[in-house]
């Protein structure tokens, strides 16, 4: 009795103790404990070909801070897709006094992580926390390894095939054949690498089958479980189209208007098929629709418009709209609307004057003036005015009278130098205009010399 009376008064001292050490203000000190932490566990990448090492990163945040360094310890696990389990080594993180999170990294395969990376399929990752207290999948993640590069392609992109796991040298079969009706559109037998792995590749053409399709690595001496058969959807190929160019940005009225754009597949190559469809807004909202097609001298599809005399200036806009263009296997693009806005403004005529240039008194000044507009086409109509100019003493300004030779397309007009006309340099000025609305003008000055 004596010593269990003495024994609890030496407990009682004790809590004292602690209980004046804290009030005289001494730092608290809290054991280490995993309370109150959350863990993540992330795969990087979370999908790759085989025989590619996947980083597993494991993130702590402390959800208790503690004064002083507290070392951590983990245990990392995969389970592959046969159902072979395998651990990492404890990988180890000691913390400081004002740290938070920290993050611990191992790749999966490593000296660190021995394991298998040669079987397609899902792999299990999970984490067992070792100190400072046995906490078991305190996180958990997946990661997926297959033989292809990709799930899904688009037309025209490259199919990459890589597998590990092979003996040396091995003869491995690769086949790549549609889901839907199995058809075979590569195969190829290859030699492995001596370290075993086994690489092929398929550019999709632009016309393949749009289906699931399986591909299949067969080993003349490995027989893996499961098997190196891998299934990818191929879509139709979304072009790009940067942008529609037009050949002027300001075009004169009976100009002819082009419009451009370069599709490009996903592999970056030219398509030759198809036609693009795009919309001309005039100033006034007025559309046309205009057909591109391909021309094999630029590798661009062009669209054009002819511009009349009547056609209203100012802004006119071509666009085509989102999958615009088509090429003759269903593949289209841009993925969004491109326009080009090019400015029309009234023409500038073409006059051309054909006369001699010196004559005397008595001799006729004969000459012929063609119009024309700026895309080469005569202007019957234009209202065309010829004078003769002297600027010396005394001034002459005398109207020529013009006749048109429709046979010929032009105009004619003849002056018969007078008696009275004095010799030196004159002019023969030429104007001309037609009927559209405002009218286009233009003048052109000649100078001959009149001799006595």
């Amino acid at each position: 009795m004596r010593s269990s009376r003495g024994i609890g008064r030496a407990i009682l001292l004790i809590l004292v103790t602690a209980s004046m050490l804290s009030f005289w203000g001494l730092p608290k000190v809290y054991a280490p404990s995993s309370g109150g932490n959350t863990y993540n566990l992330t795969a990087l990448p979370a999908t790759a070909e085989e025989g590619t090492p996947v980083s597993l990163v494991l993130t702590v945040t402390l959800g208790i801070v503690v004064i002083g360094s507290t070392t951590y310890s983990f245990r990392f696990i995969v389970k592959d897709p046969a159902g072979a389990t395998f651990q990492s080594q404890p990988m180890n993180y000691t913390t400081t006094s004002t740290q938070t999170q920290f993050s611990v990294i191992v790749n999966y395969t490593s000296p660190q992580f021995p394991g298998i990376n040669s079987l397609v399929g899902t792999y299990m990752a999970m984490v067992n926390q070792l100190a400072p207290s046995a906490m078991p999948n305190v996180a958990s993640t997946s990661f997926s390894l297959s033989s292809t590069d990709n799930n899904s392609y688009e037309r025209t992109q490259t199919v990459n095939v890589q597998a590990s796991g092979y003996n040396a040298s091995e003869t491995v079969d690769v086949t790549i054949q549609t889901e839907t009706t199995s058809t075979i559109v590569f195969s190829s037998s290859t030699t492995a690498s001596l370290t075993g792995v086994v690489t092929a590749s398929w550019r999709i053409p632009p016309n393949a089958t749009i289906d699931n399709y399986l591909a299949t690595l067969t080993g003349t001496t490995t027989h893996k479980s499961p098997p190196d058969n891998e299934t990818f959807a191929v879509r139709v190929a979304i072009m790009s189209i940067s942008s529609i160019w037009s050949s002027k940005s300001t075009y004169q009225r009976t100009d002819t208007m082009q419009f451009s754009f370069q599709p490009i597949y996903p592999d970056g190559t030219i398509p030759t098929t198809g036609v693009g469809l795009m919309t001309l807004t005039n100033p006034v909202s007025g559309k046309v629709t205009l057909t591109a097609t391909y021309d094999d001298t630029s590798q661009t599809f062009n669209a054009t418009y002819q511009t009349t005399v009547s056609n209203r200036t100012g802004i006119w806009t071509a666009s085509m709209g989102a999958h615009g263009y088509s090429d003759a296997y269903g593949n289209s693009g841009p993925v969004t609307t491109l326009t080009n806005s090019p400015r029309l403004t009234t023409a500038t005529l073409s006059v051309t004057v054909s006369t001699n240039t010196v004559i005397a008194i008595g001799q006729q000044l004969g000459f012929n003036v063609t119009v024309l507009y700026p895309d080469g086409t005569m202007v019957p109509s234009a209202i065309t005015r010829a004078y003769l100019v002297y600027s010396g003493t005394p001034a002459i300004n005398d109207t020529i009278p013009l006749v048109y030779d429709s046979s010929f397309g032009h105009w004619v007009g003849t002056y018969i130098a007078k008696s009275g006309d004095t010799g030196g340099l004159w002019s023969l000025i030429v104007s001309a205009s037609d009927s559209s609305n405002p009218p286009l003008r233009h003048r052109n000055q000649g100078d001959y010399d009149s001799k006595h």
